[in-house]
């Protein structure tokens, strides 16, 4: 197994530009067993064979053992199955450690169904070489149309009354290409609210040149 690790989105990933996400401006947080994931969701359709661009992002997931701060660019995911019929992703991404040192790297993991009834609460799984352990995360798929965009949704610690810790609040926006249209950032727009995340708090990633995934 490929020993890096980013993540969504690992991501994902202690590539970590950390982020403050910021409380819905109206409404009450709904507890995180509320939050609707996508209907009827399809790995297989998800995965087609074509990688998903982070494009934006409030912050990633830290790896415990790697806590310098990093600059990432390029991140994308790929997901499939092997021949056991495990789900199986794929994440590359670009880190830049200084001005004139930048290289690929890549992570290998797993993903399981965290909820049969509701196929779109996945969860990754990464090695962590660092500390010899598996990094595990919650990669909730809100939406995605299967083609142009997914918003992913993670929360990694709840609050008393079932919501989500603001500090452990984590969403991410892949698409096949680069970029997002205006209908899209509107829905990124909703999403996010609906989790009290406020859209502002999102970083850009960017594309330039695209690491490879073997």
């Amino acid at each position: 197994m490929t020993s890096w690790v980013i993540l969504p989105l690992a991501s994902l990933l202690a590539l970590l530009l950390a982020g403050s996400p910021a409380r819905a401006q109206t409404g009450t947080c709904p507890p995180v067993s509320n939050i609707p994931v996508q209907t009827g969701f399809d790995f297989d359709r998800f995965a087609n064979g074509t990688r998903w661009n982070v494009i934006q992002y409030n912050k990633i997931i830290p790896i415990e053992g790697l806590d310098m701060e990093v600059v990432k660019s390029d991140v994308s995911l790929m997901f499939s199955r092997d021949p056991n019929d495990t789900m199986t992703v794929n994440l590359a991404g670009r880190v830049r450690l200084a001005s004139s040192l930048a290289f690929c790297l890549k992570l290998e993991g797993t993903v399981e169904e965290g909820n049969p009834e509701h196929p779109g609460k996945l969860r990754q799984s990464y090695y962590n070489p660092l500390k010899d352990q598996y990094l595990q995360f919650n990669f909730w798929v809100l939406y995605t149309d299967y083609d142009n965009l997914t918003v992913v949704y993670a929360c990694e610690k709840t609050l008393g009354d079932g919501t989500c810790d603001p500090g452990s609040t984590f969403i991410w926006t892949l698409s096949r290409g680069t970029s997002q249209s205006p209908a899209q950032k509107t829905k990124v727009q909703e999403l996010s609210s609906s989790v009290c995340l406020d859209v502002a708090s999102l970083r850009q990633m960017n594309h330039t040149t695209a690491c490879p995934m073997t």
